[in-house]
């Protein structure tokens, strides 16, 4: 060991992964059956020579180790301003060195080091403070020391917008000395890419479904309710009832006809066939999916319990239901500017709750039911969990088979509310997560637990639901009665008047979008031209520049205009990476930036166009069928 470059490498340690130093300092080698030697090479470098079952393997070459660091760079052709560069094996960190030195500080660097002899063998033998310092931004994770932190740098590091530009560097004979952790590690990494892709996709995929969705359904919150009505609506003492429609539900669900009445039954929008196909009308269900099926609604009594929802969900349930719906900020702008002017008009706040509701349905329904004011919330049907190859209760779907592949990385095991252990999903596994840390955020909430099945909640009192209703459904309240009798959003004939005005001139600011976007292309394609040719004024380019930023903030502060941009995640999900792309002088890099906002306008354009269609085919005819009707009264 060489005492004087491990101390100095611990000492650098110390400030950054004290625990790391730690380690270090108490921890020999484990016996492996390989020995790492250090030689020193002929440019003067240390090298790493691994003698592995008879064999000679050395680590980054054995007579030049920067030499691979620079080749490696020339194959790069150069490395952009954000990308993410990823070393596999740390082995004598020349390497490293090269490529920090080599490449823009704003890049970010992670180290792999699959093999905790190597990593601590080269902290003996070699100067390795470098990466440790405090103003570098280098992630290192190291196998026996910190293997859990992999995803969480992957998270930091690698994004949608730089994910393009990732580089990897694998140092030499790693992969043969440590096929299945390099594999794993590459393994982890391409999952990660897979939750990327499939994140951005979700949200391009619900973005025009949402756009679609709230413009159909503003005709429903006109006559809807804000869910602040709901707020403390519940007496002391009176306990709510969530019920999901996991497997178990089938078991215990007649039972729930001995708390009609006794405690707020809150369903599920999947749990509502089940519970009025066995006569049971809960006092209010929840949806929160811009993609539920019509035929979890198609029922003739569904209308006979009030809906929690907001205007981004799906239009066909919004449709079918005929009766009371609560709505929470769905996050459209023309909500936020609707119901300002709603407050204007009564002279009190009116609002619609920024309700967070922990990402399903579930979770939401249990936050309603605290939002109610309920200290005391019964859990049925809430499995997280599969039952053979069942998710939902019967009645739910037609058909609900599910093929489960362990290999898959789909599913786990997790512990059993009746002990051993059952099969659940990634998704379930979350939302058991939140249940869990809702248990001990909310202490002051009795969370009981009457699943008869499926995976165990950490916190909750467990018992069945025949015990949990004699114990804690104990008083009569009428909720459907107290609900009923709740306030309208709009209620005067000039609140109802505003509405329709608003709803008109939506159409008319369509074409004000349109208006704005055509005059930013325009000064878009002035400042290209003066670009190129160099011919024109500073000021005629400083001009330019000055209307397309008022083109901008108009874009991002009118509700009507924000309406459209929030439509065009599919044109943001193609045009992120490439922002972040340097070019190589000031001409290219103002094309690049007149190119990239060109597209965005006349996507805007066509957006705008195509939102005024979908208001005057869903919207108007509404209207003038609401004016004749309030002309009437």
């Amino acid at each position: 060991m060489n005492r004087l470059v491990f101390d100095k490498n611990i000492e650098i340690l110390e400030k950054k992964y004290p625990a790391w130093a730690e380690i270090l300092q108490k921890n020999r080698r484990k016996k492996k059956d390989f020995d790492v030697v250090i030689e020193t090479s002929y440019t003067d470098e240390p090298i790493m020579k691994i003698n592995n079952q008879g064999r000679a393997l050395y680590l980054n070459g054995k007579y030049a180790p920067s030499a691979a660091a620079d080749e490696w760079l020339l194959r790069q052709g150069g490395i952009d301003e954000f990308a993410t560069i990823i070393i596999i094996g740390i082995s004598n960190g020349v390497h490293i060195k090269k490529i920090m030195e080599s490449v823009p500080k704003t890049v970010n660097i992670l180290v792999y080091e699959p093999s905790y002899e190597i990593f601590q063998r080269a902290m003996e033998e070699v100067d390795l403070s470098f990466m440790f310092h405090m103003d570098i931004p280098v992630g290192v994770v190291v196998s026996g020391i910190n293997d859990f932190e992999v995803e969480g740098y992957f998270r930091r590091f690698i994004s949608y917008d730089n994910m393009i530009f990732l580089k990897i560097y694998l140092s030499g004979n790693y992969k043969k000395l440590f096929p299945k952790e390099v594999e794993g590690f590459l393994k982890k990494l391409n999952s990660h890419f897979k939750d990327i892709k499939v994140n951005w996709n979700t949200t391009v995929r619900y973005t025009d479904v949402t756009t679609g969705n709230t413009l159909s359904n503003l005709r429903h919150l006109y006559e809807g309710y804000s869910m602040a009505e709901l707020f403390q609506i519940l007496p002391d003492g009176f306990p709510v009832i969530v019920v999901s429609a996991g497997p178990s539900l089938d078991k215990n669900i007649l039972d729930l006809k001995k708390a009609v009445g006794k405690a707020c039954i809150i369903a599920t929008d999947t749990a509502m066939k089940p519970l009025l196909n066995a006569g049971i009308i809960p006092d209010l269900f929840v949806i929160v999916d811009g993609l539920k099926p019509a035929e979890l609604f198609e029922h003739k009594d569904i209308s006979k319990t009030a809906m929690v929802t907001m205007t981004a969900v799906s239009k066909e349930p919004m449709a079918l239901h005929k009766g009371r719906k609560f709505f929470y900020y769905g996050g459209a702008p023309f909500e936020t500017e609707l119901v300002r002017a709603v407050s204007a008009i009564k002279g009190r706040d009116v609002n619609l709750p920024n309700f967070p509701g922990g990402g399903s349905v579930a979770t939401f329904a249990f936050c309603t039911g605290m939002y109610m004011g309920a200290e005391t919330i019964i859990l049925v049907g809430q499995d997280l969990a599969l039952a053979g190859n069942k998710v939902h209760a019967d009645g739910a779907f037609k058909d609900e088979k599910v093929k489960i592949d362990m290999d898959s990385g789909e599913y786990l095991e997790v512990e059993a509310i009746d002990g051993g252990t059952v099969v659940t999903r990634i998704d379930f596994k979350l939302y058991l997560d939140w249940f869990e840390e809702a248990v001990k955020k909310w202490p002051h909430i009795k969370v009981v637990d009457a699943t008869e099945g499926g995976a165990l909640i950490h916190g909750a009192k467990n018992m069945s639901l025949k015990n949990a209703i004699k114990k804690y459904c104990v008083k009569e309240y009428n909720v459907r009665w107290h609900i009923a009798r709740l306030p309208k959003l709009f209620q005067t004939k000039e609140e109802k008047e505003y509405g329709l005005r608003y709803f008109e001139d939506s159409i008319n600011r369509m074409e004000q979008v349109k208006k704005m976007a055509k005059e930013g292309v325009r000064n878009y394609d002035k400042i290209q031209k003066l670009t190129k040719t160099w011919s024109g004024s500073r000021k005629q380019l400083q001009n330019a520049y000055k209307k397309i930023k008022k083109i901008n903030i108009f874009m991002e502060n009118d509700e009507v205009a924000c309406m459209v941009t929030d439509s065009l995640k599919g044109i943001e999900y193609t045009l992120r990476p490439s922002i972040y792309k340097i070019e190589k002088n000031e001409s290219d890099e103002i094309e690049e930036i007149a190119k990239q906002g060109k597209l965005m306008l006349e996507a805007i354009m066509i957006g705008a166009e195509e939102i005024k269609q979908i208001l005057e085919e869903t919207l108007m005819p509404y209207v003038e069928r609401q004016k004749e009707a309030n002309n009437e009264e």
